[in-house]
């Protein structure tokens, strides 16, 4: 059957905006209910969407009472928030919620030995989705026709490009360019994550199971592969050449040693968001991955020159 009515935590923040703009313009529409933090400044969301408050201390039975007659759950909160997932899965197996999609999305590849080591970030998402397996497993889930999907989308283009994510300082004309900046990356635009998500929903609707489907499994999606190179090329065409781009070149491997041994001596964030972007540019490539989707979900690349102008242009 159809799913018709979602529930969507998270959509006054960086990515989850991006999904809700995606589930009203879909068709056939959705009715969409958003659950927020009490503190959250909802002053950006249409005031035609319902809003609930996330209980100041959540539990799987208070959450129950606000995801009852919901279909779908979507997470678009931060991935280390354990705790509370845990809970809305429960929760969403009590009242009958059909699919629940965790907060997993970008930068890296959270099935991977390499990154479930280096990253406790990645670890959690982990855990969060070994628990949704565990909760798709019990008996009543199955009577329930409970469920759960992952999305992986790499790193996220449109907001990367504006910071120091995928390694280049537009404005500085400086860009850190990893094993010559030739290996290629999936990555998604915001956009494109939200169409995913779409996707994922309509498909989940039509019965599809197995490989067919999108249940239980991790799903790969990209707005295009590319490398450092590939964006340098485009955004030197897109701003001009007459300035010199200052270009370091950096061995990823050794940098990524030394940026593991940091993180777990210190936990420092900013080496940790520095070994997530790295990790992300040089293991980040879909296309071969099992689960990637983009033929499943009927969803072709974007083209890359008009994503990296329109991002430029904001």
């Amino acid at each position: 059957m159809p799913h018709q009515k979602i529930l969507l935590l998270g959509a006054t923040g960086n990515l989850g905006g991006y999904i809700l703009t995606s589930l009203l313009s879909a068709s056939p529409s959705f009715t969409i209910t958003v659950l927020v933090r009490s503190t959250s400044n909802t002053t950006s969301l249409p005031s035609s969407i319902k809003r609930l408050t996330l209980p100041d201390d959540p539990t799987p039975s208070n959450l129950a009472s606000l995801l009852k007659g919901q279909d779908v759950v979507i997470c678009t909160l931060p991935g280390s928030n354990i705790a509370l997932q845990k809970h809305l899965a429960d929760a969403a197996l009590e009242v009958g919620v059909k699919l629940f999609i965790p907060a997993d999305f970008g930068s890296c590849d959270s099935t991977s030995p390499k990154v479930l080591e280096a990253l406790d970030l990645y670890r959690a998402k982990a855990e969060v989705r070994d628990y949704l397996i565990e909760v798709a497993a019990r008996p009543e889930a199955r009577e329930k026709d409970f469920g759960w999907t992952s999305l992986v989308c790499g790193h996220f283009f449109d907001h990367g490009l504006h910071g120091s994510l995928l390694g280049f300082d537009v404005k500085g004309r400086k860009a850190r360019l990893f094993d010559e900046g030739r290996k290629k990356w999936s990555a998604c635009t915001r956009k494109r994550i939200g169409e995913a998500v779409v996707k994922v929903l309509q498909k989940d609707g039509e019965g599809s199971e197995g490989t067919d489907g999108v249940r239980g499994r991790v799903l790969f999606v990209q707005s295009f592969c590319v490398s450092q190179r590939d964006v340098l090329a485009v955004v030197e065409k897109v701003v001009g050449e007459e300035e010199m781009w200052q270009l370091e070149e950096v061995e990823s491997a050794e940098l990524m040693k030394g940026l593991i041994e940091d993180v777990k001596l210190t936990g420092d964030a900013d080496k940790r968001e520095e070994l997530v972007c790295v990790m992300g540019l040089v293991d980040g490539d879909w296309r071969h991955r099992e689960g990637f989707a983009m033929d499943l979900l009927k969803l072709e690349d974007e083209n890359f020159e008009e994503v990296v102008r329109d991002t430029l242009e904001k």
